[in-house]
């Protein structure tokens, strides 16, 4: 077998060519034996068998499996003989595939280590690029598109893509500050996920929150507490001197008509804070005098 330079491996080197095919012909009594098995089986129909002749019927199946497991049988020993030139001729064609596709194997090692190299260098090159933007509101890693390595895609169209993608960051973010309220959290998030559509969304989110919750406050400013704490300081029963003060008599007689009472209680703060809590609670009017 030559060895040389001058073989080269063509499609029609690999041709593959049949000196002789002969099919053959397999002369058999198959056909006779179905004939036979034809005519025969209505003597082994179900209906000619019962419990009176149960060992017959176990005879008769027995016989029956016995006769098509040995037909098979014999099937498939003349198969595998007929079948023995083909599957050596199988053989031969598949081992041969295979030492072709060692081969090629070895070759798409090269092939693929030389594009590494190639993508390698191409990286290199757009992370310069990138470097000579002076862009930092994010890492090239967060927009970095594989297919830019792909010599599908030329270098000059790459870095227009890279700068185009810095401008609309950067505009974006002048956006998200337009928005006035939460801005270091709107522009973590945006950086973070660089969609500014999900980021105006969650904007709109915190303040629907922020709204909900201040109407919720006014709200509860609105009612009025079922019992109302009088502070000392607004509580005119709260003492404003040591001095000792002179109590005078009320009428306690109930009365429909609204009464004006002017008097001067002596207690203590608790006592007189919890006297004035009383009078609110039961609707009694009342303000704190200037001391004389």
């Amino acid at each position: 077998m030559e060895t040389t330079k001058s073989l080269v491996l063509t499609a029609e080197n690999l041709e593959l060519k049949i000196g002789k095919k002969s099919l053959g012909q397999l002369t058999t009594n198959a056909l006779d034996i179905k004939a036979f098995v034809e005519q025969i089986l209505p003597n082994y129909d179900v209906a000619n068998y019962n419990e009176n002749n149960i060992e017959s019927a176990k005879k008769d199946k027995a016989l029956l499996n016995a006769s098509a497991k040995a037909l098979n049988d014999e099937r498939i020993k003349i198969e595998k003989e007929w079948m023995i030139p083909f599957d050596e001729f199988k053989t031969i064609v598949n081992d041969t595939c295979k030492l072709i596709k060692s081969a090629t194997d070895k070759i798409d090692g090269v092939v693929k280590e030389s594009e590494a190299k190639e993508k390698a260098t191409k990286r290199g090159q757009i992370v310069d690029y990138f470097d000579g933007l002076n862009f930092t509101l994010v890492p090239l890693e967060k927009f970095f598109d594989e297919k830019w390595l792909n010599k599908t895609s030329k270098l000059k169209d790459v870095q227009l893509e890279i700068k185009s993608k810095c401008a609309k960051i950067s505009d974006d973010i002048i956006t998200i500050e337009a928005i006035g309220t939460d801005i270091d959290l709107l522009k973590a998030l945006y950086l973070d996920t660089l969609n500014l559509n999900n980021t105006i969304q969650y904007a709109n989110t915190l303040k629907a929150n922020r709204e909900t919750a201040q109407k919720e406050a006014e709200t509860r400013k609105e009612v009025p507490s079922p019992v109302k704490e009088v502070p000392a300081e607004e509580n005119p029963f709260a003492p404003a001197s040591t001095e000792p003060i002179t109590e005078s008599t009320t009428n306690t007689e109930a009365k429909t008509e609204l009464l004006v009472r002017t008097m001067k209680v002596t207690g203590t703060y608790d006592q007189l804070v919890a006297l004035g809590n009383f009078m609110n609670d039961n609707g009694i009017s009342f303000e704190k005098l200037e001391n004389e």
